[in-house]
């Protein structure tokens, strides 16, 4: 897509005075592996330019556990990123953790840029809901039952690696593992779930729940994807969906124009549930592969943008189409930001 000068420069000025959040960047894993590796400040040299060359006042780092990690080496491999991204902020006086709404009002009253941790999938638990509580005291905030594969709690998405979606749903501790998240006030996330894991959320759940890094798949069809009646049931409980750039994911394949085709499931995506309900969950995987190559595989999603400092391109791309100002704001993370304002505690 051809961007106008004119729509960059709009692009440009409105990530510097509107907020800018991202759901979804597997963060901790990616220091993780780079600490590891004998860098010394990965934060700062691979991360921090960027996000400021895009405005981002605020991401979303997921804790992943790998498969060979299953299952001993999984609660070690959760507690191994939550050091690592806790070390990384101690180096980096720029960033902050977010743990309330309080450290929101902080990080844009200090100019700095707001990490929240959540998890991508409760392997590392088993079926023992207390630990829990203790991913909350180290500063959890949020999370999702599983990744796309079976696990103690619910169903993922789909089978390894393959398009086969995985029946079931939650199971009697998924259930009673919904209710402990939504007791100590962690925001539940349903990005990976399967299609009967989510009907099970959509029966019990009292508090909005988000897809932090899912699209539609009306516009793709593609089982991380959630379907119109989905996205309907997830914007009437209050919740946000976030917008995944993984061209797999989006349907940016066999030469389709990467920025087009995220236009498409955001304009999709306000058409059906309004400008309140879409966010951004970016989840760029070509960043985990760099941080540690040797989990790269030949079937590793690539990006529809190179890194954060390509997301003024979207915005203006949004904008040259006929997006109105007050939508793409709320887009590129007002609507979060409501949303984690009603959701974390207040202190």
């Amino acid at each position: 897509m051809n961007l106008e000068p004119k729509y960059l420069k709009m692009a440009r000025e409105l990530h510097q005075t509107t907020p800018v959040v991202d759901a979804h960047l597997d963060l901790a894993g990616e220091l993780y592996f780079r600490l590891q590796n004998g860098e010394e400040n990965p934060l700062r040299t691979h991360y921090l330019e960027n996000l400021k060359t895009s405005g981002v006042d605020l991401l979303f780092s997921s804790i992943y556990i790998r498969d060979e990690e299953l299952p001993e080496a999984a609660l070690r491999s959760a507690l191994d990123q939550i050091s690592a991204l806790l070390y990384s902020l101690d180096q980096n006086p720029e960033f902050h953790l977010i743990r309330t709404v309080s450290d929101i009002e902080h990080i844009f009253s200090h100019s700095k840029i707001g990490i929240l941790l959540y998890m991508e999938g409760l392997d590392c638990i088993g079926k023992d809901l207390n630990l829990l509580r203790i991913l909350w005291e180290l500063g959890v905030r949020g999370a999702s039952l599983t990744w796309s594969r079976r696990n103690a709690l619910a169903s993922g998405c789909c089978k390894g690696g393959e398009d086969i979606e995985i029946p079931g749903g939650l199971s009697p501790e998924g259930f009673l593992a919904v209710q402990e998240i939504e007791r100590l006030g962690m925001f539940l996330d349903i990005s990976h779930l399967n299609d009967d894991g989510f009907e099970d959320i959509c029966q019990i759940a009292t508090r909005p729940f988000v897809a932090t890094h899912s699209n539609s798949r009306s516009v793709y069809p593609h089982y991380r994807n959630l379907t119109d009646t989905q996205m309907l049931k997830l914007s009437e409980k209050g919740g946000i969906l976030g917008l995944n750039g993984c061209d797999c994911i989006a349907g940016a394949l066999d030469g389709a124009d990467p920025l087009l085709t995220l236009c498409h499931h955001i304009e999709y995506e306000v058409s059906l549930l309004g400008p309140t309900h879409v966010g951004l969950g970016l989840d760029f995987c070509d960043s985990y592969t760099k941080a540690e190559p040797r989990f790269s595989y030949p079937d590793t999603p690539h990006d529809c943008l190179i890194d954060h400092s390509h997301l003024l391109e979207l915005t203006a791309a949004l904008l040259q189409r006929g997006m109105p100002i007050e939508h793409t704001k709320k887009i590129l993370g007002e609507n979060w930001l409501h949303y984690l304002k009603k959701t974390l505690p207040s202190t």
